[in-house]
């Protein structure tokens, strides 16, 4: 009797406690692949800060195995937890020693759309050969919008078995998030300030354009003027950037580049620059590029513009 109960016992844990297939497709805006994971990873390596970031607002850390391509600091609240985690040792190109990658025996992979390659992780087709489960963020395709951001929590919460996690996540960004759209919600177009997200150049300008920027500068109560780029960051001319006269331009910081008050200092030099309206009023404000990046950090970008477009850093 004992022997048949214990059975039954694990019988109804097993359908209790099964782990549901989740089904999602893989799209790095190269390639696209369905993807089935049929048990949550346990070996997690993820190639770009806000994917670390993102797994450790789920509470995952002890599911990561590897991490790389730190763009700043780690928010504080999971620098603790961050520094156990082995920080993979990055080659030629930003892009981490296949090798190496193979060496570490992970299950899932996920970071920039150039983090996985042939190169650096093995192709999608070897991948799914050695089990490894890819994932790229939907919020770097250029339709994209805090939405997307919520979705991808929710995805990843089903991926790890972590659903409830996830949603107290997005919850919590709503949170932070309503109160700006309440303010900024009813602004006209032509009341709002007109803005340039400014990455980097000199002789061409690699600028925010369509999707998560635009949307993340749209709550904020702003315009962004190159949001007709048919990609997230694409490259510019200087001219249009004259024509379109930004009122406010917003740069981004990380580390493997110049460092952003270099680039303000740069940018103001370039002919017809100093005739913006952003740089006659001295409107130009930074933030770390993880902070336009899909992730948990989104719903505090969209109150930080806020205070650069309205408020107290105005």
């Amino acid at each position: 009797m004992k022997k048949i109960f214990c059975l039954l016992f694990l019988s109804l844990s097993t359908f209790l406690f099964s782990y549901e297939p989740v089904k999602y497709t893989f799209d790095d805006g190269t390639y696209k692949r369905d993807v089935v994971v049929k048990k949550a990873p346990e070996r997690a390596i993820t190639l770009a800060q806000f994917m670390t970031e993102t797994l450790l607002a789920l509470g995952l850390e002890d599911k990561m195995i590897g991490t790389a391509l730190m763009n700043g600091d780690i928010l504080p609240e999971y620098k603790e937890a961050y520094d156990k985690i082995p920080v993979l040792e990055m080659g030629e190109g930003h892009s981490v020693s296949k090798e190496a990658f193979i060496a570490m025996g992970a299950d899932f992979v996920s970071g920039w759309e150039q983090s996985i390659s042939e190169e650096s992780t093995g192709s999608l087709e070897e991948l799914e050969e050695r089990g490894v489960v890819p994932f790229v963020s939907n919020g770097l395709n250029n339709t994209a919008t805090i939405e997307t951001v919520y979705d991808d929590f929710r995805l990843l919460g089903k991926i790890f078995d972590v659903s409830d996690r996830a949603e107290k996540v997005v919850t919590q960004m709503q949170n932070t998030v309503k109160p700006i759209i309440e303010k900024t919600k009813n602004i006209p177009d032509n009341e709002r300030p007109k803005v340039l997200l400014y990455d980097s150049g000199e002789s061409e300008a690699f600028v925010g354009g369509a999707g998560l920027p635009t949307n993340l500068i749209k709550l904020a109560g702003g315009k962004n003027i190159f949001s007709d780029l048919n990609v997230d960051y694409g490259v510019v001319s200087f001219e249009s950037i004259l024509d379109r006269n930004p009122d406010i331009i917003v740069v981004t910081d990380y580390l493997s580049g110049l460092p952003a008050e270099k680039k303000i200092e740069n940018f103001k030099k370039i002919p017809g620059m100093s005739e913006l309206n952003a740089v006659k009023n001295n409107r130009i404000y930074i933030v770390n590029l993880v902070e336009m990046a899909p992730g948990v950090r989104n719903a505090k970008t969209v109150e930080k513009l806020y205070n650069m477009f309205y408020g107290e850093n105005k």
